[in-house]
């Protein structure tokens, strides 16, 4: 009994507390997988219920009740008369902005608001541009767009610009050129309204579906 209570008395040896804190570390390590692992399965949940349902949703309201798409260049946006007159300092995200600021038109019966996208910080600005004035219907003239859980602003290609480039500025400051997807024979998805696309936690456009993380509103057809 007494040579028990000399050990305990003793305490632990160096191989005793190295092998202790080994085990935390790979617990902590396992931990760590498996919170981005959540993380990045609700990243992908929040932005596919963007592009799949929540936009197209807000898009097909648009349509009903302004009779056309909703703009995605300031060409067609300073068609409107609401909005003649408004420009903004440079191309880039164009598609995006021109996008929120119809879908926050004042005539709408339901303007999209902060609260109305799944994503938890749902607007950006990752190109720091604004508008030469406030645009009606919206609250600053920051030119803000609708951006993903990753921070990249979502793609919004109408029928009319299917085969142009468009230009968009990701997260990480790197702008990128994104096309409309076409099917294997050569058609568009979605070839008489509109894609949208998400480019994913890389930011980059992927050709194969099967290899990327591109999130968008159709489903890819094998080749």
């Amino acid at each position: 009994m007494r040579r028990g209570m000399q050990r305990l008395q003793r305490g632990f040896t160096l191989i005793e507390v190295l092998v202790v804190v080994s085990i935390l570390a790979v617990l902590m390590g396992l931990i760590s997988i498996l919170v981005l692992k959540s993380r990045g399965e609700k990243d992908k949940m929040l932005t596919t219920q963007l592009v799949q349902s929540y936009l197209p949703n807000t898009i097909e309201r648009y349509k009903q009740e302004i009779k056309k798409l909703p703009p995605m260049t300031m060409g067609e946006l300073s068609a409107n008369k609401r909005w003649e007159g408004l420009t903004i300092g440079n191309g880039t995200n164009e598609c995006n902005e021109c996008l929120l600021v119809a879908l926050r038109h004042p005539d709408l019966s339901a303007r999209l608001g902060e609260g109305d996208l799944p994503t938890e910080n749902p607007f950006g600005n990752t190109d720091d541009d604004i508008w030469n004035m406030v645009p009606d219907g919206s609250d600053a003239v920051e030119a803000r767009e609708i951006i993903d859980s990753w921070g990249n602003p979502v793609v919004y290609i109408s029928k009319n610009f299917y085969g142009q480039p468009v230009k968009i500025m990701t997260a990480s400051g790197e702008e990128v050129d994104v096309m409309a997807v076409q099917k294997p024979n050569g058609t568009y998805y979605n070839q008489d309204t509109y894609q949208i696309i998400s480019l994913g936690p890389n930011g980059v456009q992927d050709e194969d579906p099967d290899l990327g993380d591109d999130i968008e509103n159709f489903k890819r057809v094998k080749e």
